[in-house]
């Protein structure tokens, strides 16, 4: 009774009224003890209005029955199949919908919908996957701000491969717990190559020295990388920067003046194709003499290869294990140490190589300065 009266006066009543009882509506069929005559009748109700003409009353009942898993699920299909503005409101909190519902959501809807299903609490891997292939950029982009989302690593590669030019996609990516060293390499060496379409870059830096800029650039992410790459993951890392040609004569050694051994180490195996065990072994007690045919079979220059005997040798001096990486002041002593072997003249050493172990000790100095002066303002602060 109670029901067909309501669905003689929807039919008249004014839009805002009209609303506010297709809400009140709803609220009724999700917590109130009906009977099973009214239940009828109420689904009933529920079902006629979504044929009402005006927006507001088919979002009054969106708004109601969004976030209950009670709600009607002919209703929330339904709503689904709204315009944007209501549409969205289902799919981004309906726990109604299945998996395949919603990777369908996706492939047929707009950047809008995408977005919206990006935003889901508990996104499921199976969605995060058809978003990673199909989604729009900026869909991309909230679902890897969306904490709750369960993307994989696959997904997340695919996500790079499709919008890594974006930037925001590529700085929510490089936010993204889970991303895989070789791909924060692959996007963070992007940045530092969009470096030269900078403004400040092109008044800044003469252009005889912008290439130079630029790699070094790349140079810092990938070695700061290293520093953060588990022994797990180095040996993954360094396959990557080999593919890459960027394990260079020049690189490697200035992996060694930044004191990042376990990097140094795991590039010798690789490309002299010695086991990582056996290799360590070496580097640590076997004669220099002997690590000639190592470096050798690297395939380093044979002129680069008295800066590496000497940089073991001082890096055995200092007790270094290469299963571990030196602090920045080991770094700077082990530098400047082979600096000064280097321009010694009885040794005859490459012109090239001196100057690149010049410049890389005012890098490293640079950094222990800065890393003193942090230290210092951090107890600053925590004695404040």
């Amino acid at each position: 009774m109670i029901i067909r009266e309501f669905l003689n006066w929807v039919e008249s009543a004014p839009d805002a009224p009209r609303a506010d009882a297709a809400g009140a509506l709803a609220r009724a069929w999700l917590y109130s003890d009906l009977s099973e005559e009214d239940r009828r009748g109420a689904a009933a109700a529920l079902t006629f209005l979504l044929d009402d003409p005006c927006p507001e009353v088919r979002e009054a009942l969106a708004r109601s029955l969004a976030e209950h898993s009670q709600a009607p699920r002919h209703v929330i299909l339904s709503l689904s199949e709204d315009v944007e503005t209501i549409a969205e409101i289902v799919l981004k909190s309906s726990p109604v919908f299945t998996e395949v519902e919603l990777v369908d959501a996706l492939a047929q809807g707009s950047d809008r919908i995408q977005c919206a299903i990006a935003g889901r609490k508990g996104l499921q891997p199976v969605v995060a996957a058809a978003l990673a292939e199909v989604g729009c950029a900026r869909a991309c982009q909230v679902m890897l701000e969306n904490r709750s989302a369960e993307i994989l690593r696959s997904s997340l590669v695919r996500i790079a491969e499709r919008h890594e030019a974006v930037l925001p996609v590529s700085e929510a990516l490089l936010n993204r717990p889970g991303l895989s060293l070789t791909l924060r390499h692959k996007l963070l060496s992007r940045f530092a190559e969009r470096l030269e379409s900078h403004p400040m870059f092109a008044e800044k830096v003469p252009d005889h020295l912008k290439e130079e800029f630029l790699a070094d650039a790349a140079d810092k992410v990938t070695l700061h990388l290293a520093l953060e790459a588990s022994d797990a993951e180095m040996p993954d890392f360094v396959e990557h920067l080999r593919a890459e040609a960027l394990l260079t004569t020049k690189f490697l050694l200035r992996a060694v003046c930044c004191g990042r051994l376990r990097l140094f180490a795991a590039a010798l195996s690789l490309l002299g194709n010695v086991p990582p065990d056996r290799l360590r072994h070496l580097l640590m007690s076997v004669r220099l003499p002997a690590l000639k045919a190592v470096l050798r079979k690297s395939g380093l220059p044979l002129r680069s290869h008295q800066a590496f005997l000497l940089a073991i040798e001082i890096a055995r001096s200092a007790e270094a294990d290469f299963t571990r990486d030196m602090s920045l002041e080991q770094a700077r002593t082990l530098t400047e140490a082979l600096l000064s072997e280097i321009q010694d003249g009885a040794l005859g050493a490459d012109e090239d190589i001196a100057a690149f172990l010049r410049r890389f000790a005012v890098d490293v100095a640079r950094l222990e300065a800065r890393a003193f002066v942090k230290g210092r303002m951090q107890k600053a602060l925590k004695a404040a």
